[in-house]
């Protein structure tokens, strides 16, 4: 998805889903829509690589949360390892990382 609005999120996960934030599809693949309820937690300060969302979430103690999705290609795969630590340089404290990682440890 190039463009997500808010009657997709709406339409799609409920209205109580009211705070969102994407990554937009490069090509055809790639795409990360992160939603949340307000009302239960709050995310700031949004970070956009090329393979992963992060932000910084705030309920209670604040702790880091970053969504991916990593291509298939082998090169692709490097250089998204490198892309992993420099983004948990930038997240100190907890840290969360979930998504598609096309890999298998």
């Amino acid at each position: 998805m190039d463009l997500i609005c808010s009657s997709v999120v709406l339409d799609t996960l409920g209205s109580e889903f009211d705070d969102y934030t994407y990554l937009p599809a490069q090509g055809t693949w790639g795409s990360i829509l992160l939603a949340w309820k307000s009302r239960a937690l709050s995310m700031t300060d949004p970070m956009f690589t090329t393979n992963a969302l992060t932000v910084d979430t705030v309920s209670g103690m604040p702790w880091w949360l970053t969504v991916v999705y990593v291509p298939q290609d082998d090169v692709d795969k490097v250089a998204f390892m490198q892309e992993l630590r420099e983004i948990k340089a930038d997240c100190a404290g907890p840290w969360m990382l979930c998504g598609d990682f096309n890999l298998i440890l």
